[in-house]
């Protein structure tokens, strides 16, 4: 690997779980020499800022540790992060996951063997009881993707860029690898004290400017699925409330760019749907699985807000068909948990 990759991790509170994630990075068959770790402490009120420090120590020419003057959440402390960066390629790393020894020198490869400004890889989800397994290689794993060949997308059409925003484009940050004079030209950024759904915006901006994209399918990245994180352990209500600030932000950045003025025309169909299934249909999933109170209000106050930018969206061509619609359509499913006939909630 022939140019430097800048990491970022954001870390409140993870004590238990840093200095797994940091054992995997100092193992990359890269080597430390190739990397600029940036561990970004957001305020954390257990041991995880001595565990940092531990680690800068440890690799003084390699390891920064910035500690945030105020709790501002993932986003925010990956923007600080940013700031700091100083590698020709950036990846963000959630201090609570690890990944596979080889996963930053092969993204890397792909970068510098391509024109690609965003590489990808698969990833596969683990638990504590599960977490030997990983250690063994991602077979082990209940893997997403199959495979380890690559594939290269070139976006300079609006039909590619629909084709593109249906089929391969996630919302987390994590698991990618960026050219950072990509993001530097694009200005691409998280919204400040955002702590949920802040990756929704990144990532969206992301999908809209991307022109040259690879993916790894095999997976190389490993997401724990920690029962006390902040997606599982933030408060419904909260988590609702900035879901939905969060498109609101989006939408009105992707205006203030022009991008809601002829640059979508071609893929406004894929775009529309886009926004239909990550401001609806996943929230309505958490909320109905989560049981929220007041549920009928809350599904029904995201169906209004999608329809007050879209308000063709009941017509939108990927409601109506295919394995979309089969997504959707599980909504309706969810009836015998709620006690309810949910079919007035989700008509247009």
């Amino acid at each position: 690997m022939r140019n430097k990759i800048s990491i970022i991790i954001p870390c409140y509170n993870v004590e238990k779980y840093i200095d797994r994630c940091l054992k995997s990075i100092e193992r990359q068959n890269c080597g430390m020499d190739c990397l600029e770790i940036i561990l970004v402490d957001d305020v954390s009120t257990d041991n995880t800022f001595a565990h940092l420090l531990a680690f800068e120590k440890k690799y003084p020419a390699n390891v920064l540790v910035v500690s945030c003057q105020e709790n501002v959440g993932p986003g925010a402390a990956r923007n600080i992060g940013m700031g700091y960066a100083t590698g020709v390629y950036l990846a963000f790393i959630d201090a609570d996951d690890k990944v596979d020894k080889t996963m930053l020198q092969r993204m890397c490869e792909v970068m510098e063997d391509s024109d690609c400004e965003v590489v990808e890889c698969g990833y596969s989800f683990f638990t504590d009881a599960e977490e030997a397994s990983v250690e063994k290689g991602a077979e082990k794993n209940v893997s997403l993707e199959n495979g380890s060949e690559v594939e290269f997308w070139t976006i300079d059409t609006g039909r590619e860029r629909g084709k593109f925003i249906l089929s391969s484009f996630k919302s987390a940050v994590w698991g990618r690898v960026y050219r950072k004079s990509f993001l530097d030209e694009h200005k691409l950024y998280f919204p400040d004290h955002i702590k949920y759904g802040e990756d929704n915006f990144f990532s969206g901006l992301a999908m809209l400017v991307c022109r040259f994209y690879g993916r790894i399918k095999e997976p190389l990245y490993f997401y724990y699925d920690n029962a006390e994180g902040i997606i599982n352990g933030r408060r419904n209500d909260e988590r609702i409330k900035q879901l939905n600030e969060v498109m609101n932000l989006f939408l009105n950045e992707i205006y203030r760019r022009g991008l809601l003025e002829g640059a979508l025309d071609e893929c406004a169909c894929e775009f529309e749907w886009y926004m239909i299934y990550k401001y609806f249909i996943d929230p309505a999933k958490f909320i109905l699985s989560e049981k929220v109170f007041g549920w009928q209000e809350q599904v029904q106050y995201f169906r209004k807000e999608i329809l007050k930018f879209f308000p063709g969206a009941g017509n939108n061509a990927y409601l109506n068909s295919g394995q979309r619609w089969k997504e959707y359509t599980e909504l309706l499913k969810e009836e015998s948990k709620v006690g309810e006939k949910l079919q007035r909630y989700f008509e247009w």
